[in-house]
C-alpha cells in the first residue's frame, strides 16, 4: 500500500463528504503505520463530525503525544469531551489550546459553552464577549452570549444582542424567537407577538416560536377561546400530520378489568407547580389495579424528582431521547393510557411524542390549560367549575370528562410556615398581594388593581416574579403603575427566594390576593388559602379564566367569585372594611383546605382512576 497516495485519496473522499470511506483509508493506513500522525488527526476529526466522540478522544490523545504544540488538537479534544459532559476536563484543554493560540474564537465560544453548563454564567459571558472581540461576525458567540445574559436576567443586555444578530440577519428565526421570549417574560405580549409570528412566517417549521405563540395566547386577553382553538388546529396541521404514518396499531390486550399500566409524561417532574398536584395522585393510586409508568424529561433532577421517582413503580428518563424512540419504549411498556402532563409549555415538552399515539388512550392534565390540537390526543381532564356543560367544548379537539368535584388535587409542602396575625391589624395599611407570574399581569390587570388601590387609601401592593429580576422589568412594571396614578412606593416587586418555606412566608405580610385574568392563577391560589389569604377571582369563559372559580368554589368561598370587573374591585375594597372578617379567614382557611376536595388526594385520584376505567373501557368495546 502506498501511504502517500492512500492519504491523498482519503482526504479527497472526506473533501467530498464521504466520512465513511475516508475513515476506512485512514484506518488501514493505522494498521501499516500505528503512529501516523495525519491519520490519527483525520479519524480525531471524522469521529467528531460523526459525533462518535467516545472513538475520537484516543485518536486525539495519540496524534497530541507527536505534536504536543498544536492548539487545535487540544480544541478537538476539549470538545469530544464537553459533548461527552467531562466538563472540567473540556475546559482544561481548551485553556491548554488558548495558551498556544490566543486567537482562537471558536475555542473561546466553547469554553463559554462548557463553563454555562457548570453555572458559571459570568466567566462564560467573558468567553462570548471575547469570541465576538475576536470574531466580530461570530453568530454563534453572539446567540450563546444573549442566552446567558438571559439566564443571569440581564434582559435589556440580552435584547441589544439579539439585535446586534438582527443587524447582520433580519432573517434569524432565532434571534426573533429568542427576542419574543424575552419580551413575553417582560409582560410586553403584543410586541412578543410579533416576534413569534415574525419567525413562524421565516420558517414555518421551526417548531420553537409555534409553542411560545400558542402559550401566549392564554395570557393575551385580545385571544377569544375560538382563536386559541383555531391556531391549535393551525400548529397540528403543520406538525401533527406528518407523524400520522409513525402510528401503529396497538396489541394491548382488550381486558376491560385488568390492572392497567398508566404512564405520566412531563419535564415539570421537579421543584415545579405540576409536582405540587401529580405527587398526591402518584402516592394515592391504586397499586393494585394501577402500574404507574413516569416518562421524565427533566435535565436537572432535584429532591422532588428523588421523591416522585420513589412514587413510581416504573421509571424512565427520557432526556435527550428522540421522540419517535420513547414512544418505541411506550409500546414496549404497552402502556394502557398515556397521559401529558405539559402541553404546549415551555422550550421542553413532549407534545409531538403523543402525535406518534404510542398508547391506544392518550390524556391531557394539568400542566395546560387549553387544547393540545392534536386529534391524538383522545380526553381533556376538567371538572364542571372550570368547563360547564355547553361552555367550552367547541374549544377543544379532545373529549372533556369532568371530574365529580375538582380537576386537581393540592400537596401542601410539608415545610409550611405557620399562618401569621393578620398584618393589616398591626401595620395599620391594608396589603395586597400576587406572586403569579408577571406575564399574567396584563395592562387590564393593572388597570383594575390600581383602581382597587385608589379607593383603598394607604394601601399597598406585592408582586413576585422571576421577571423582577431584571431591573428594567422592574422600572416598566412600576411605570404601569405609576401611569394609572399610583405612586411607586406602594408597589413592591419581589424576586423568587430560596426555598418554598421562605415563598410561603411571603404570604404573611399580604392581608388579600388578586387573581390575575384571563389566565387565572392555580398553585399561586392554593398557596395563598393554604396560608390563610383570602383570594378575588374574575370568572371568564374559557379553562384558563375559570381555574379560580373551581379552587375557592370546591374550598367554600364561592362569595369571592367575582363576574365583571366592577364586581372584582367591590369585592375586594368591602373586604378590606371588616378586618375582623379577614382575621377570622385567616385562621380558618388552612383547616377549610384540609377538609376540602381540593386536598382530599384519596377520593380525588379514586375519582380520576374512575374516569382512567371509563375510557379503557370505551376503547375495549370500540372495535
Amino acid at each position: 500500500m502506498n501511504i502517500n497516495n492512500a492519504i491523498k485519496s482519503a482526504m479527497e473522499n472526506y473533501q467530498a463528504g464521504n466520512l465513511q470511506q475516508a475513515e476506512t483509508i485512514y484506518k488501514k493506513i493505522l494498521r501499516i503505520k500505528p503512529n501516523h500522525f495525519n491519520a490519527l488527526h483525520m479519524l480525531g476529526v471524522i469521529c467528531l463530525q460523526s459525533k462518535n466522540y467516545d472513538a475520537a478522544i484516543p485518536y486525539i490523545k495519540r496524534a497530541i503525544q507527536f505534536h504536543p504544540d498544536s492548539a487545535n488538537l487540544y480544541s478537538n479534544l476539549g470538545v469530544a469531551l464537553q459533548e461527552k459532559g467531562q466538563l472540567d476536563e473540556a475546559i482544561t484543554y481548551y485553556q491548554k489550546a488558548l495558551e498556544l493560540n490566543t486567537n482562537q474564537a471558536d475555542v473561546y465560544n466553547n469554553m463559554g459553552a462548557a463553563l454555562q453548563e457548570k453555572g458559571q454564567l459570568d466567566e462564560a459571558i467573558t468567553c462570548y464577549q471575547k469570541a465576538i472581540t475576536l470574531n466580530p461576525d461570530h453568530i454563534q458567540a453572539y446567540h450563546a452570549l444573549a442566552a446567558a445574559l438571559v439566564c443571569k436576567w440581564q434582559l435589556n443586555e440580552a435584547i441589544n444582542v439579539n439585535n446586534k444578530i438582527l443587524q447582520v440577519n433580519a432573517s434569524d428565526v432565532n434571534a426573533y424567537y429568542r427576542l419574543g421570549n424575552i419580551l413575553m417574560t417582560q409582560g410586553k405580549l403584543s410586541e412578543a407577538e410579533k416576534c413569534f409570528k415574525h419567525a413562524i412566517q421565516l420558517k414555518p417549521d421551526e417548531l420553537k416560536p409555534y409553542r411560545f405563540l400558542l402559550m401566549l395566547m392564554s395570557y393575551y386577553p385580545k385571544y377569544s377561546g375560538q382563536n386559541i382553538y383555531y391556531e391549535h388546529l393551525q400548529f397540528a396541521k403543520q406538525f401533527e400530520e406528518p407523524l400520522h404514518s409513525k402510528i401503529f396499531s396497538h396489541t394491548n390486550e382488550r381486558i376491560i378489568n385488568r390492572r392497567l399500566k398508566i404512564g405520566y409524561v412531563s419535564p415539570d417532574f421537579l421543584s415545579h407547580p405540576v409536582a405540587y398536584f401529580i405527587e398526591p395522585v402518584l402516592i394515592s393510586h391504586n397499586r393494585d389495579l394501577f402500574e404507574l409508568f413516569c416518562y421524565s424529561d427533566v435535565s436537572s433532577p432535584d429532591e422532588v424528582t428523588n421523591r416522585i421517582k420513589k412514587y413510581s413503580d416504573q421509571w424512565r428518563n427520557i432526556v435527550g431521547t428522540s421522540d419517535e424512540k420513547v414512544a418505541e419504549l411506550i409500546r414496549k411498556d404497552k402502556i394502557d393510557i398515556l397521559v401529558d402532563l405539559a402541553g404546549h409549555t415551555g422550550i421542553v415538552n413532549r407534545i409531538l411524542l403523543f402525535a406518534h399515539k404510542p398508547a391506544p388512550v392518550q390524556v391531557s392534565w394539568i400542566g395546560y390549560p387549553t387544547t393540545t390540537g392534536l386529534s391524538t390526543i383522545d380526553y381533556k381532564i376538567v371538572d364542571s367549575y372550570t368547563d360547564p356543560l355547553g361552555m367550552t367544548e367547541q374549544f377543544y379537539t379532545e373529549k372533556l370528562l369532568r371530574l365529580p368535584e375538582i380537576f386537581l388535587c393540592y400537596l401542601p409542602d410539608k415545610d409550611s410556615p405557620d399562618v401569621d396575625t393578620l398584618p393589616g391589624l398591626t401595620s395599620g395599611y391594608i396589603t395586597f398581594g400576587s406572586l403569579n407570574n408577571f406575564v399574567k399581569v396584563t395592562p387590564d390587570v393593572i388597570a383594575l388593581w390600581s383602581t382597587i388601590l385608589k379607593a383603598v387609601p394607604n394601601s399597598r401592593l406585592i408582586m413576585k416574579s422571576y421577571s423582577f429580576f431584571d431591573i428594567t422589568t422592574r422600572s416598566y412594571a412600576k411605570n404601569l403603575f405609576i401611569n394609572e396614578g399610583i405612586e411607586a412606593e406602594r408597589i413592591e416587586l419581589l424576586q423568587p427566594v430560596p426555598s418554598i418555606k421562605d415563598h410561603l412566608s411571603l404570604y404573611n405580610k399580604i392581608d388579600i390576593a388578586l387573581d390575575t385574568f384571563p389566565y387565572n392563577g392555580t398553585t399561586t391560589t392554593c398557596d395563598a388559602l393554604w396560608m390563610g389569604v383570602p383570594v378575588i377571582t374574575l370568572a371568564g369563559n374559557t379553562h384558563a379564566s375559570r381555574v379560580g372559580i373551581s379552587l375557592l368554589s370546591n374550598v367554600g368561598l364561592p362569595d369571592l367569585i367575582a363576574n365583571t370587573s366592577d364586581e372584582y374591585a367591590l369585592m375586594a375594597v368591602n373586604l378590606t372594611k371588616d378586618l375582623r372578617r379577614l382575621q377570622s379567614l385567616r385562621e380558618r382557611l388552612r383547616g377549610m383546605m384540609k377538609d376540602s376536595s381540593l386536598c382530599d388526594a384519596k377520593k380525588f385520584t379514586g375519582n380520576l382512576e374512575w374516569r382512567y376505567r371509563q375510557m379503557w373501557e370505551t376503547w375495549c368495546t370500540s372495535l
